[in-house]
């Protein structure tokens, strides 16, 4: 392995341990939103971001952790609420919320510039699907399961990297194969709930939900795990993306 090789593989792994639902996961979520978006929605976002898509800039505000002009927005990607409590702004640590507020805003106002819109857009179709994730909700005591040290079929891990990615990738699917499989069983009346609910409802889903992340005997997570937790994981792709197309229907009218 040369020089290059080795920075490139360090580099990968680095990629891999900041992640949000990882790569494949946020592509998911941005292919599902693409499918709701209305005719205006899509013609709106076309204008804005030309030749690329929802599922290509999802995992833009993962990649730009590398970036030291961005080192402030590290807690952007995820909020805190304690077992038994609601969210309140300015009492835990995350600013998920807020920065999801203040993007819609942007992207609302007239008045803000197309490249303001475009890095409005590129965080909105990220932290929505982030919220998603019921570990980016987390209930301050272990950083979202980060510090929970485990193994994923043998592989040394933590609880937060096997929800983000572990389960998705070990399933061998791409991002639009996966994406059509969620979409296989369409509710219509259940996607027009999900789209008209509130930012606060799918964090609060997120808090609750948390608790069967954590539910394993062993520490050494393999299929038993795996097909107990396959139904919520795919419900909350799903659910992010539906989520998300509601929202920017609602911004590009």
């Amino acid at each position: 392995m040369n020089h290059t090789t080795k920075l490139i593989f360090i580099f990968a792994l680095f990629m891999q341990i900041l992640f949000g639902w990882g790569n494949t996961g946020h592509r998911i979520v941005g292919k599902v939103a693409e499918t709701y978006l209305t005719k205006n929605a899509k013609s709106q976002i076309k204008r804005l971001i030309g030749h690329s898509d929802l599922s290509r800039m999802s995992y833009w505000a993962d990649h730009i952790k590398s970036d030291p002009d961005w080192k402030h927005a590290n807690n952007w990607h995820w909020c805190t609420v304690p077992d038994g409590e609601e969210y309140e702004i300015g009492k835990h640590e995350g600013l998920a919320v807020e920065k999801v507020k203040e993007f819609t805003k942007v992207l609302k106002n007239k008045k803000t510039t197309k490249e303001e819109k475009q890095v409005a857009l590129k965080f909105l179709v990220h932290l929505i699907g982030d919220l998603h994730q019921p570990l980016h909700v987390g209930n301050g005591k272990d950083r979202g399961g980060n510090s929970v040290k485990l193994k994923w079929f043998g592989e040394s891990t933590n609880l937060h990297s096997v929800w983000d990615s572990k389960m998705i990738d070990y399933q061998k699917l791409s991002y639009t194969e996966y994406a059509s499989y969620l979409m296989l069983n369409e509710d219509r009346g259940k996607v027009r709930q999900w789209q008209a609910d509130s930012l606060l409802t799918y964090v609060h889903e997120s808090r609750d939900l948390r608790k069967q992340c954590y539910d394993y005997k062993k520490s050494d997570l393999k299929w038993e795990y795996f097909y107990t937790n396959q139904n919520l994981l795919e419900k909350r792709l799903y659910q992010g993306g539906v989520r998300l197309s509601g929202e920017l229907n609602r911004i590009f009218k």
